[in-house]
C-alpha cells in the first residue's frame, strides 16, 4: 500500500544564497496540504521546490500512476496527460464555509489549478527504489523531468510551474544531437492566430548550455491547466483530504475552444492521509479512499485484439507536422504516383445515422496505403509501408499539404464508403479526384446477398474467407477488427459491478489517450482496402460478363464501364444537394399542428360523451385507445386473459387541475373504460394478441371518410337532429364496422367520423416527425440551406437508397395534404427538370417475357391498365367493341367531354383490379397475397389472376424459368448482366418469399440499370453541362436537375432525349421508353 504522510510544508528556496530562509507566513493559516513526488536527483540552482514529508516508499502519488508499489518499473501511456506530478495544490487555501461557493460543484468545493505543459503521447515510469519520473515519448524520445515550484503570491491558491527536460534520444528517425544537459522549452507568441501552430513560432527545444551541441526539434506539445482533485470539507473545516475520483486537463488551445480530457486512473491506489499535528483547524481524523473506477478494464477478446493489431505498428509511417508531410506528398505524386492508394479517414462530431456527412464532422486522422499492379507495398523507409496523418489538435495545415495527391486525378484512389471519406476530405476545401474504386461497391456487385450474412462492412469482408482468400503476411489474422472489440469497455455501476452496455468513448479521446493503438486500428484500415481491392477484382475477373446472350467481358469490366463513373455521380449529387425553403416548411407546420390539434379536440370531445375523463386522454396512446375500444375483449392467443372494462391512466395535466388541498401536479389520473360492445376487428398484435390499434386498423374501423368531412364538419353539423338514420355517406366513402357497432345512424356515423379524426392525428403526425420537421435540420443540410443526403447502392437489385434524409420515401402525391414538396426550390434564378418514367417496370417485364400481348399494348398507346380490363373481362371487351365506352379519348380544340363514357369511369372497379395485377405480377405475387390485399378468397382471387394470365402465357413461362434458374445457379440475371443473389433459396421457410423475389428481381434489378443508364448519358451530355444544368437526385424511376431557368425548354427536350435512349444514345428494348418531363421553380408542381 501506497502511503502519504502530509503535513505543513516549511517552503524554502533551494539556492546557495536563500537556502534556509523562509517564506513571508501567510495572512491565514493553511487549512489542508497535498503532497507531490518530486525528485531527488541533482537539479539547477535556480529550482525551488517544496518538500513534502514522505515515507520511506517513496510513492506518494506517482505521478497519478495506475498500478502497484514494488520493485522494479511501473508504466502507464496516456494521451495528451500531464508531464508533471498529479495532485500538487499551492501551499495557501482558502477554507469557505458550509455553503459552497455556487461555481463549483456541491460535492468539491474546492477546484485547485495549476499550469502543467502537456505531451502528444507518454510512457511514464517510475521506481519504488528510486523518486526519479521518466517520461518515454512513443515517437522515440526520452524525457526526464525536474519540477520548478513557485509560489506566485502566498495569498493566491494557484500554483505555477515550469519544466525543464533533457532530451535523450531522436524522434521520428530525425537525429537530434542534443547532450546530457538541462534545455527548455521555449516558443515565441504568435499574433496571428492564422499561422500554422507547427510553423515556425511553434514551440522548439532550446538548449541553454552554451558547450553543447543542438539540432532545434519542434515537439508536440502545448500549454495544458490541470484541474485536480477536490479537497473534502467537513462542518466547515477541512479534515481530510481525498484521492481524486476523477481528474481532468483542460487545454486552452490558442484558436480553438477548450478540451478537456480525464486525467490518468488511480483505481488500484489506496492512499492513507493525515493532517498535519501543527494544522488546528482540523481533527487529525485519517480517512482511507479506494477511488471507484467508472470502467471495468478490457475483456479477454478486447487484450487479444489489441495484442494482435499491435503488430503493424512498425510498418506505420506518423506524419505529424508539416514538414514531414511535404515530404512524403512529395513521393506520393511522383516516385509512388503510378501505384493504387487506399485511402480511409476517421471523423468525429459526426452521427452517422442521423447527420449528413457533407458540411458536417471533423477529420482527425487519415491513413494511405500503396502498392504497384505486384501487390508490393510502397516503402517509405525502414520497412514504413503505411502512412498514417495525425489532422487532430490544429493540423489542419497538414491535411492541406496532402492536397497535390488528393485532388490530381491521375492517382488512383480506392476507398470503402468512398461518398463519406470524400466529403469529409472535401469539408476542408479540397477537391477529391481519381477515384478508382469503392469497396462496398466491388463487394456488392460481386455477391448482393452479403447483407443477409456479415454485411459489407470491413470488418465484415476482411473476416470471411470467401473473400479474403489468403490472409496477407502485413494483416493480423483477426482481420480488420470493430472499434468495439478494440475499445469498448464495460461500465462500472456504483455498487463496483461491471454493466451490460459496452460504450465506447469519443473518437478524439481515443487518439489522444491510445493513441499507438489508434493508430494500427485506423491504419489498418486503409491496408485493409486495398488486400479487399485486389481480392475482389480477382474475384470480378473470372467472372464472364453476359449481356443478351454474348460475352462483354468481365464483370470488373462491367464495373469499369458503369459503377465506377456512376459512384462518382452519385457523390457529385450529394455534394450538389437540393434547396429546401425552410420558411415554407415552417408555416405547413404550423399549420399541420392546428388541424392535429383540431382533430384531437372532436375525438375527445366524442369520445367524452361516452366516457368523461375520456376529454383528458392521450390520443396518442394506443393503450388508451385501446381502453376505449376493446374493453373487456378476450385474447385472441392467450386463453383465459381478458382486458379490463376499466383501467387508471397517468396524464399530463393539461388543464392544471388541482386536488383538493394539494399543489398543482405536472401529472394527473384518469380512469377510462370500454365506451362499446363488440366491436369487430380482424387485425391483432402477432406477439401478444390484443387488437390492433394502427392506422389501418383504425381504417377499418371508421371506413372510408372524405377528408374534407373530418374538417368542415362543425358541432352544428354533428347536433343536426334531421340527418336520417338511414342516410348513406356521401360520394363514394362507406362506413367501417363501428357504424353498426355503435348502432348505426347519427351515432354510427358520429363515431366513424370520431375514428376518422384518430387517422388523421397519426396520419398528421407521421407527416410532421418523418418529413415536416427533419427536413429543417441542420444536421442534414449545410450552410447554404441545402439538404445533402446520401445516395447508395445497397439493395439486392442495385436500384439506389436514400438516407439522411430519405428523399424517395416523400409522401405520395394524393397524400400529400400539406403539398411538402414544395418546398424544395431551385435556387434564384433556376429552375427544376423533373422527369420520370412511364410504367418502366411493366416494360421491362414485357421486353423479358417477350410477351406478345404487352408489347402489342404498349405499341398501341394509350392508357396500358384500361387495355389489362379489357382484355381480362368479356363484358367490358363487348361494350368496348359496342362503342358503349372509349377505351381512351383524346379531345379535339372545342370538345369538352368524350361522347361516350370512358372505359376507367365504367369500368372502375375493374381497372383498378387489373393495375394492381398489372405490378403485383412484375413483384412475384401470388393468388394468396391478393386474396389478402383485396379481402377475398383465395379462389376468387385464383380466378381472377388466371384472367390476367389468360393472354400472358409467356409471362408464366418466363416465371418458371426463373425460379428453376434461382434453384439451380442461387442467382438470376438484370438486363445489363448482374446477378442476384440468393443463396438460400433451398430452405423450405423461405422458399416462397424467395422464389417470388428471384421473379422481382430481374424487373427491378434491370429498372435501375435502365435509370443508371439513362444518368450516365445525362452526366456525359456536353450540352448540358454548357447551359448549367446538374443532375440532383434520383427517385426510384424518376430524376431531378437543377439548371439556369433561360434554357429549361432546351435542357428539358434533352433529358428527354438521353433517359428514351438511355444506352449509349440507343434504346436495346423491344418496346419504347415513355418519358414524361416538366420545368418549374418547385418540385410540386413540376410533378
Amino acid at each position: 500500500m501506497n502511503r502519504a504522510k502530509l503535513g505543513r510544508i516549511n517552503s524554502r528556496l533551494h539556492s546557495p544564497g536563500l537556502h534556509n530562509r523562509r517564506l513571508p507566513a501567510p495572512r491565514r493559516r493553511p487549512n489542508a496540504l497535498a503532497a507531490v513526488l518530486l525528485p531527488r536527483t541533482s537539479v539547477p540552482s535556480t529550482c525551488s521546490l517544496f518538500r513534502p514529508l514522505l515515507r520511506r516508499e517513496k510513492t506518494a502519488l506517482r505521478c497519478g500512476l495506475a498500478g502497484r508499489s514494488g520493485a522494479g518499473s511501473n508504466m502507464r501511456r496516456s494521451v495528451a496527460s500531464m508531464v508533471a506530478a498529479q495532485v500538487a495544490p499551492g501551499p495557501v487555501l482558502r477554507r469557505h464555509g458550509s455553503v459552497a461557493p455556487p461555481w463549483l460543484s456541491s460535492w468539491s468545493p474546492f477546484f485547485l489549478h495549476r499550469i502543467a505543459l502537456i505531451s502528444q503521447e507518454q510512457d511514464y515510469s517510475h521506481s519504488s527504489h528510486s523518486s526519479n519520473v521518466a517520461v518515454q515519448g512513443s515517437s522515440g524520445f526520452n524525457l526526464q523531468f525536474h519540477p520548478k515550484l513557485n509560489v506566485r503570491n502566498i495569498t493566491h491558491e494557484w500554483v505555477q510551474e515550469t519544466q525543464r527536460f533533457v532530451y535523450l534520444k531522436s524522434a521520428n528517425n530525425i537525429a537530434n544531437n542534443i547532450y546530457k544537459g538541462s534545455t527548455l522549452l521555449a516558443g515565441n507568441v504568435r499574433d496571428d492566430l492564422s499561422e500554422d501552430r507547427r510553423g515556425l513560432n511553434y514551440p522548439y527545444l532550446q538548449n541553454l548550455l552554451e558547450d553543447q551541441e543542438l539540432v532545434g526539434h519542434r515537439m508536440v506539445n502545448q500549454s495544458g491547466q490541470s484541474v485536480p482533485a477536490p479537497i473534502s470539507v467537513v462542518n466547515d473545516s477541512p479534515k481530510c483530504l481525498s484521492m481524486p475520483r476523477a481528474s481532468k486537463m483542460v487545454i486552452p488551445w490558442r484558436d480553438y475552444a477548450p478540451a478537456e480530457d480525464s486525467l490518468l486512473d488511480k483505481s488500484n491506489t489506496e492512499v492513507i492521509l493525515e493532517l498535519d499535528d501543527e494544522v488546528h483547524d482540523g481533527d487529525g481524523n485519517k480517512e482511507k479512499v479506494s477511488p471507484l473506477p467508472t470502467k471495468a478494464a478490457f475483456s479477454e477478446e478486447s487484450l487479444k485484439a489489441q495484442k494482435a493489431l499491435a503488430s503493424i505498428y512498425d510498418k506505420v509511417l506518423v506524419v505529424d507536422n508539416i514538414e514531414s508531410a511535404r515530404s512524403i506528398v512529395k513521393l506520393l505524386t511522383t516516385k509512388y504516383k503510378s501505384f493504387i492508394h487506399a485511402c480511409h479517414t476517421e471523423v468525429a462530431d459526426i452521427d452517422a445515422k442521423k447527420m449528413t456527412s457533407v458540411g458536417h464532422g471533423e477529420v482527425i486522422c487519415f491513413s494511405i496505403y500503396s502498392a504497384n499492379s505486384d501487390v508490393q507495398a510502397a516503402d517509405f523507409g525502414n520497412g514504413k509501408t503505411c502512412i498514417w496523418v495525425d489532422v487532430l489538435d490544429g493540423g489542419r495545415g497538414v491535411l492541406t499539404e496532402f492536397a497535390p495527391f488528393f485532388e490530381d486525378p491521375s492517382i488512383t484512389k480506392v476507398w470503402h464508403n468512398y461518398s463519406s471519406d470524400c466529403h469529409a476530405i472535401e469539408n476542408y476545401g479540397i477537391k477529391v479526384a481519381g477515384f478508382h474504386a469503392d469497396i462496398m461497391h466491388l463487394a456488392r456487385l460481386w455477391d448482393s446477398s452479403r447483407k443477409m450474412d456479415s454485411g459489407y462492412s470491413l470488418e465484415g469482408l476482411t473476416n470471411d474467407h470467401r473473400v479474403m482468400d489468403t490472409v496477407p503476411e502485413d494483416l493480423p489474422k483477426p482481420g480488420t477488427i470493430s472499434m468495439k472489440t478494440i475499445f469498448g469497455r464495460k461500465k462500472v455501476r456504483k455498487g463496483g459491478s461491471e454493466g451490460k452496455s459496452v460504450p465506447i468513448e469519443p473518437v478524439k479521446e481515443l487518439q489522444r489517450e491510445y493513441r499507438e493503438l489508434w493508430i494500427c486500428y485506423s491504419s489498418l484500415d486503409s491496408m485493409s482496402i486495398l488486400r479487399l481491392y485486389e481480392s475482389l477484382k480477382s474475384k470480378l475477373e473470372k467472372r464472364t460478363w453476359v449481356l443478351d446472350g454474348y460475352s462483354r467481358g468481365t464483370m470488373y469490366d462491367f464495373y469499369e464501364q458503369y459503377w465506377r463513373p456512376f459512384g462518382a455521380l452519385l457523390v457529385k449529387m450529394e455534394t450538389e444537394g437540393m434547396l429546401v425553403d425552410r420558411g415554407y416548411l415552417s408555416e405547413i407546420e404550423k399549420v399541420a399542428v392546428a388541424e392535429q390539434q383540431l382533430a384531437s379536440d372532436k375525438f375527445r370531445k366524442w369520445a367524452s360523451k361516452y366516457c368523461p375523463d375520456a376529454k383528458y386522454m392521450n390520443v396518442k396512446s394506443d393503450i388508451q385507445i385501446r381502453q376505449l375500444f376493446f374493453g373487456g375483449i378476450k385474447n385472441r392467443d392467450r386463453r383465459g386473459e381478458t382486458w379490463p372494462q376499466r383501467k387508471t391512466f397517468k396524464v399530463l395535466n393539461e388543464e392544471n387541475v388541482a386536488t383538493e388541498g394539494k399543489k398543482t401536479s405536472k401529472y394527473r389520473t384518469i380512469e377510462l373504460c370500454s365506451i362499446v360492445e363488440d366491436l369487430k376487428t380482424d387485425m391483432f398484435t402477432k406477439k401478444k394478441g390484443w387488437p390492433q390499434t394502427s392506422v389501418n386498423a383504425l381504417r377499418s374501423l371508421a371506413g372510408k371518410i372524405p377528408t374534407e368531412h373530418i374538417y368542415t364538419m362543425d358541432d352544428s353539423q354533428e347536433d343536426d337532429e334531421d340527418t336520417s338514420d338511414s342516410e348513406n355517406p356521401d360520394g363514394d366513402s362507406s362506413y367501417g364496422t363501428a357504424y353498426e357497432a355503435f348502432g348505426g345512424g347519427k351515432n354510427g356515423k358520429e363515431a366513424c367520423h370520431a375514428i376518422a379524426d384518430l387517422c388523421q392525428i397519426c396520419s398528421i403526425g407521421s407527416l410532421l416527425s418523418n418529413f415536416i420537421r427533419p427536413l429543417q435540420g441542420d444536421h442534414i443540410s449545410c450552410a447554404k440551406g441545402r439538404i445533402h443526403c446520401s445516395l447508395n447502392i445497397n439493395t439486392k437489385t442495385g436500384r439506389l437508397s436514400s438516407r439522411t434524409p430519405n428523399l424517395q420515401n416523400q409522401p405520395a402525391l394524393e397524400k400529400d395534404r400539406y403539398k411538402i414538396r414544395q418546398a424544395f426550390v431551385a435556387a434564384p434564378g433556376n429552375s427544376l427538370i423533373v422527369a420520370d418514367y412511364g410504367q418502366l417496370e411493366l416494360r421491362i417485364l414485357a421486353h423479358l417475357t417477350n410477351c406478345k400481348s404487352m408489347l402489342d399494348a404498349f405499341k398501341a398507346g394509350g392508357d396500358f391498365h384500361s387495355r389489362t380490363a379489357m382484355n381480362m373481362y368479356q363484358h367490358i371487351r363487348d361494350a368496348v367493341h359496342e362503342k358503349k365506352v372509349l377505351l381512351e379519348w383524346h379531345p379535339q380544340p372545342g370538345q369538352e367531354k368524350p361522347p361516350v363514357p370512358l372505359l376507367k369511369d365504367t369500368f372502375g372497379a375493374e381497372r383498378r383490379k387489373a393495375k394492381m395485377l398489372n405490378f403485383s405480377i412484375a413483384y412475384g405475387k401470388t393468388d394468396v397475397g391478393l386474396s389478402k390485399d383485396w379481402k377475398v378468397s383465395v379462389e376468387e382471387a385464383r380466378d381472377t389472376l388466371n384472367l390476367w394470365y389468360r393472354d400472358r402465357n409467356e409471362v408464366s413461362d418466363w416465371q418458371e424459368c426463373q425460379k428453376k434458374l434461382a434453384r439451380e445457379k442461387r442467382e438470376v440475371y438484370t438486363l445489363l448482366g448482374r446477378s442476384c443473389h440468393f443463396p438460400k433459396l433451398t430452405r423450405p421457410s423461405q422458399r416462397g418469399h424467395n422464389e417470388r423475389a428471384a421473379i422481382n428481381a430481374p424487373v427491378q434489378g434491370s429498372a435501375a440499370d435502365v435509370v443508371m443508364c439513362a444518368m450516365l448519358e445525362i452526366e456525359s451530355n456536353a450540352r448540358l453541362k454548357e447551359l448549367g444544368w446538374t443532375l440532383l437526385l434520383q427517385v426510384h424511376d424518376e430524376v431531378i436537375l437543377e439548371g439556369p431557368s433561360e434554357s429549361a425548354e432546351v435542357a428539358k427536350a434533352i433529358v428527354v432525349e438521353c433517359m428514351s435512349k438511355p444506352f449509349y444514345g440507343t434504346n436495346i428494348l423491344k418496346v419504347d421508353l415513355a418519358v414524361d418531363a416538366k420545368c418549374s421553380k418547385n418540385w410540386y408542381a413540376a410533378k
